[in-house]
């Protein structure tokens, strides 16, 4: 859960720390408050509103952090009790307005309340909707997947989830889940891509209190949060040799240690690994712990790419054309003939992600009924097919470049290199906060930069 504070005092700080399990970020300000709202998806916000004096401006903070944050819980607190401004707040979507002077204990109890509300109306929509993250496909190689899910669903085995990129391996396991015996258990995921070594182990293990930044508080990690349920490790291969023993000590013992404790911690999990590389080669070179390997890999699935099963891309259109007419609000039908011909000749390199990305971009520029071959990526539609090797990154990564390149040219820039750089730093440094929930000391570990250098770099980008 996704936790951000506003201009609060420390005693309301600390009292959510204390009562609520959650990734905080906390302002001092409505300053720049369009940036940090921008990038974060918060399930709930807690803003004293007492550092907007005028009324209009109050109104304007708060529809702004409303649209924004719209499916988010908002608790506004404040001194002023004007008809024009609680009226007109609750009527937006402010969950409650409290009048201050008011006792912490009285904000938790709100807090919690509307928590427990929020989680009542999820499950009743929860009962009407098509859970996200469903395997589609109804060719003979996804009838074994499904089959091979169905068989490991029935016990808590570690399963190893292999394939190439963007093909759906989480969604493989989510399903797992699902049908397992732990469906109302958590399931918890982590892509171990993301994050560097040492914030990866305090991620996973968690940490005692005064042990790292001299924290004022304990943090669980990921493999208690996730107790009696699945944890989903995306990119296993990405963990260290350290983390891979640590990991392996877990699945033999069913206990760990956080990181600086000395408790021994007991967990009742499920593992499912997924990847994207070939772990024996890896082992082969000492990069990846053999028995670590045999542990998880004791129920294997493997999932064939896009290129293998074409059959199933009109079923996975249909069900992109669906999703996102809802998202966009059009009212797009299908795919045109001459467009669905170009479909299905592309390899898909980039798999189920690939597709996605691509009937999204479509149905953004399509006009009509239809999608038709001129809303299609070049890349489909046959468009310098030279460049279309390695990686589908690569080459997406190289189309920009050049497309950077001819603008740069258009306007006699001769800073080729310091243009492209610094909006990829930007970019980067960007997604690593949204990643980070805006916290600057994870986001500077994960970029491997000083917290100084961060924060200089968010100036340089108007990124505070």
């Amino acid at each position: 859960m996704n936790i951000l504070g506003i201009n609060l005092t420390e005693k309301i700080k600390e009292s959510l720390l204390e009562n609520l399990d959650g990734d905080f970020s906390f302002e001092s300000s409505y300053t720049n408050v369009g940036d940090y709202i921008e990038n974060t998806k918060y399930n709930l916000i807690v803003m004293d509103i007492d550092g907007l004096e005028e009324l209009d401006k109050t109104k304007t903070v708060i529809k702004e952090i409303y649209e924004n944050q719209s499916k988010a819980i908002i608790v506004a607190l404040g001194e002023r009790a004007t008809l024009d401004l609680i009226a007109w707040a609750i009527q937006l979507g402010v969950y409650d307005y409290l009048l201050k002077p008011i006792e912490e204990d009285e904000v938790i109890k709100i807090i919690e309340k509307a928590l427990k509300d929020q989680k009542l109306k999820a499950e009743k929509l929860k009962k009407k909707e098509t859970p996200k993250g469903t395997v589609i496909g109804n060719s003979p190689k996804m009838v074994e997947v499904y089959k091979k899910i169905g068989k490991v669903a029935t016990n808590k085995i570690p399963v190893l989830i292999s394939g190439e990129k963007g093909n759906g391996k989480k969604a493989v396991a989510k399903s797992i889940h699902r049908f397992s015996c732990l469906k109302e258990k958590p399931f918890v995921s982590v892509n171990c891509t993301a994050y560097q070594k040492e914030f990866l182990d305090r991620k996973l293990f968690g940490y005692e209190k005064g042990n790292i930044f001299e924290s004022q508080v304990e943090q669980i990690g990921i493999l208690e949060k996730g107790y009696g349920g699945s944890i989903h490790l995306g990119n296993i291969e990405s963990l260290d040799l350290t983390l891979q023993a640590k990991l392996l000590g877990v699945l033999q013992e069913g206990a760990f240690f956080r990181v600086g404790g000395s408790k021994l911690i007991k967990t009742d999990i499920r593992i499912i690994a997924t990847t994207s590389v070939n772990l024996e080669e890896l082992i082969m070179n000492g990069n990846f712990i053999e028995e670590l390997y045999h542990r998880l890999r004791i129920l294997e699935i493997e999932i064939p790419p896009l290129r293998e099963r074409k059959d199933d891309i009109p079923l996975m259109i249909h069900h992109f054309i669906k999703r996102f007419n809802e998202e966009f609000s059009k009212a797009v039908k299908g795919v045109s003939t001459p467009a669905m011909k170009k479909i299905m000749r592309y390899d898909w390199p980039g798999n189920v992600r690939e597709l996605k990305s691509a009937v999204k971009s479509a149905m953004v520029l399509s006009r009509g009924r239809s999608i038709l071959v001129e809303d299609l990526p070049s890349n489909i539609i046959g468009n310098k097919t030279t460049k279309r090797r390695g990686d589908v990154q690569d080459w997406i990564l190289s189309d920009w470049v050049e497309g950077e390149i001819q603008m740069l040219q258009g306007s006699n820039q001769k800073d080729y290199y310091g243009n492209i750089i610094s909006r990829v730093e930007r970019e980067l440094i960007r997604q690593v906060l949204e990643v980070a929930n805006g916290k600057k000391v994870e986001a500077a570990e994960t970029l491997g930069i000083t917290r100084n250098t961060l924060r200089t770099k968010m100036n340089n980008y108007n990124l505070d």
